[in-house]
């Protein structure tokens, strides 16, 4: 993802910027941006406007925890300087945790309803590479169900979590 990706999401509402302080990126700055329904935060490199790592959340609306997206070649280095600093990388702020999100597009998308007062879909995006024997076992399984194949792979996982989600209770 790039910084101008970012300022078409969020309508070039940059509000404030700085030096950014931890060591974790490279030729880092940080940019802050607002609109009535919304802030967010980008760390980018000045060199390459390569996005580090983006955040976005509802101004006025703490029904909603905010979203997060941090570029994968990087995302060690920043978890381990959040932890070498005592801090928990999971939390956006006092008790509130963040939604880590791994598609920049899912990112952009979320960002861009928030900024405008819009709900996202809740729905998280993930990327799945399937080889073809399995694509076709599940697309088999979803003729039979009588679903599309995205229906049938979004059933699959939500199996996945739900056993996940139970062996943590």
């Amino acid at each position: 993802m790039h910084l101008k990706q970012i300022n078409e999401a969020l309508g070039h509402t940059v509000t404030e910027g700085s030096d950014y302080q931890w060591d974790s990126f490279p030729d880092a700055r940080i940019l802050d941006y607002a609109s009535e329904y919304a802030t967010a935060s980008v760390v980018f490199n000045t060199k390459t406007q390569e996005v580090y790592e983006a955040s976005v959340d509802f101004r006025y609306n703490s029904d909603h925890r905010p979203y997060r997206w941090i570029n994968q070649t990087y995302k060690d280095s920043y978890i381990a300087e959040f932890e070498s600093r005592g801090l928990d990388p999971k939390i956006a702020w006092d008790d509130v945790r963040y939604i880590d999100l791994d598609i920049a597009d899912d990112f952009l998308e979320k960002a861009n309803c928030i900024f405008d007062g819009v709900v996202p879909d809740p729905r998280i995006l993930v990327e799945l590479d399937l080889d073809d024997a399995t694509l076709l076992q599940i697309a088999k399984e979803a003729h039979k169900r009588d679903i599309t194949l995205n229906q049938m792979i979004q059933h699959i996982l939500q199996i996945f979590v739900d056993n996940h989600n139970s062996k943590n209770e």
